[in-house]
C-alpha cells in the first residue's frame, strides 16, 4: 500500500510540474487556448455522427460556447439546426446553407446574420439557418439540401461557399490525413456518387472522446501535447499538408487567387447536382462565397493578387442561370468585411461581422433583383 501511495504521489508531482510547463508554454508562445475549467460543456456535447452528413448537431438542445475572445449559447431545434423552430410547412421560406461562418461559430443565436435578416426583412421572408461547423464543406451541402428536401418546405436555397476551408473539406486526400478518425461523406467523380469513408466510425462510442473532452477542459497539459503531436504530424507529411493547405514554403495563398483543380471539379460538381435536385421541385438557388480573416490578410499584404476563384465560378454557374455573388472585393472598403469583424482567437465572424454580412447579403439580393 505504501508503494503505491509512493507511485501515486511520483506520478502526482510530475503532472503539476508537466501542467505548469503546459501552461507557460501555452501562455507565453501562444500555443493553446486555456481550460474551460467547466464539466457542463464537456457533458452537452452537441455534436452526432449523422449517417447523411457526416456531422450534425444533437436536436433539441442547448450548448455554452466559451473561448479565450468568447462565450455563446447554442440553441438547435428539433431539427439539430442551430435556428429557430421551424415548422415542416410553410411559405416564402430560404433555406441558409454553409458553414461554420454561416452558423455563426462564437455567436448567440439572436446575433447571427440569418436571424438579423429574418427580424428586418420586407417581405418577411423566413431565413432557415441549416448551416454547421465540424469541417462542412460542399458535399455535406449536397447530401444535406437532398435530405431537407424531402423533410421540409421551402421556396429558396442561399449557399455560401467558404473557399478557405471547403477545397479541403471536399478533398478525399485532405480527409485521410486530417479526418481520418471521422465518418464523412465524399463524392466520386468518376460515377458522381457519394461514398462515406470511414464508416465503422458511425457506431464509434462516445465514451473516450468524453474523457479526452474532460481533460481537455481542465488541463493545459492535454492541449500541449495535442499541439506536439500535430507539429509532429505536420513535419512527417510536411510537403503534402503545405500542398492541401495552398501554401507555398510558409507562404498561405488564398484559394481565391489559386485553386486546386481537381477539388474545384468536385465542388462545381456538387453545385450542379444541388442545382438539378432543386430545379425538380422549381427552387431557386443563389450562391454566394464568403472570405477567411486569411483571405482579407492575404489581399491586403498582396495588392496585386487577383480574385480569380470567383470570376471562374460566375462564368460556370451562369451557364445554369444560377445567380451568384461575391463578398470579397479587395479594391472596394465601402460596407465590407475587414479583420476588425472577425474573432481575435479564432478566423469566424464576431458579432459585429455578423451584422456587416447581414447588411452585404441584403443589398446584394436587391442587387440581383431579389426577394429581402
Amino acid at each position: 500500500m505504501k508503494k503505491i501511495r509512493v507511485i501515486f504521489i511520483f506520478f502526482f508531482i510530475n503532472f503539476i510540474i508537466f501542467e505548469i510547463f503546459s501552461l507557460s508554454m501555452c501562455k507565453l508562445l501562444n500555443l493553446c487556448s486555456s481550460p474551460s475549467y467547466s464539466f457542463s460543456a464537456s457533458e452537452i456535447n452537441h455534436w452526432v455522427n449523422h449517417k447523411i452528413y457526416g456531422v450534425w448537431h444533437k436536436k433539441n438542445t442547448e450548448f455554452t460556447h466559451v473561448s479565450d475572445c468568447f462565450s455563446a449559447k447554442y440553441y438547435f431545434n428539433s431539427f439539430g439546426a442551430k435556428d429557430l423552430e421551424r415548422d415542416i410547412n410553410g411559405k416564402n421560406r430560404t433555406l441558409i446553407v454553409g458553414d461554420s461562418y454561416i452558423e455563426g461559430y462564437g455567436i448567440d443565436n439572436d446575433k447571427i446574420f440569418s436571424y438579423l435578416m429574418e427580424k428586418e426583412s420586407f417581405s418577411k421572408t423566413e431565413y432557415l439557418n441549416f448551416s454547421s461547423s465540424g469541417y462542412f464543406g460542399t458535399t455535406q451541402y449536397y447530401v444535406l439540401i437532398k435530405d431537407l428536401l424531402e423533410k421540409i418546405e421551402f421556396d429558396r436555397v442561399i449557399l455560401f461557399i467558404n473557399p478557405g476551408s471547403d477545397f479541403k473539406d471536399d478533398s478525399y486526400e485532405f480527409g485521410k490525413l486530417f479526418h481520418y478518425k471521422k465518418y464523412r461523406p465524399y463524392l466520386d467523380q468518376v460515377s458522381n456518387e457519394i461514398f462515406y469513408y470511414n464508416e465503422d466510425y458511425i457506431n464509434h462510442q462516445d465514451d473516450e472522446v468524453n474523457f479526452k473532452r474532460i481533460l481537455d477542459n481542465f488541463t493545459y497539459t492535454y492541449k500541449f501535447l495535442r499541439y506536439l503531436k500535430q507539429q509532429i504530424f505536420t513535419t512527417l507529411q510536411n510537403k503534402k499538408i503545405k500542398k492541401l493547405n495552398n501554401k507555398d514554403t510558409d507562404r498561405y495563398i488564398s484559394y481565391y487567387e489559386i485553386y486546386p483543380n481537381d477539388t474545384f471539379k468536385i465542388l462545381k460538381n456538387n453545385l450542379l447536382n444541388i442545382h438539378k435536385i432543386l430545379q425538380q421541385k422549381k427552387i431557386k438557388l443563389i450562391v454566394f462565397t464568403i472570405p477567411s480573416k486569411k483571405d482579407l490578410k492575404y489581399f491586403e499584404s498582396n495588392k496585386n493578387s487577383s480574385n480569380n476563384l470567383d470570376i471562374e465560378l460566375e462564368n460556370y454557374l451562369n451557364k445554369f442561370e444560377i445567380k451568384f455573388s461575391s463578398i470579397l472585393h479587395p479594391s472596394d472598403n465601402k460596407n465590407n468585411l475587414g479583420i476588425k469583424n472577425y474573432f481575435d482567437c479564432t478566423d469566424h465572424l464576431n458579432e459585429n461581422g455578423h451584422i456587416i454580412l447581414k447588411d452585404i447579403v441584403k443589398n446584394k439580393l436587391i442587387a440581383l433583383d431579389e426577394r429581402y
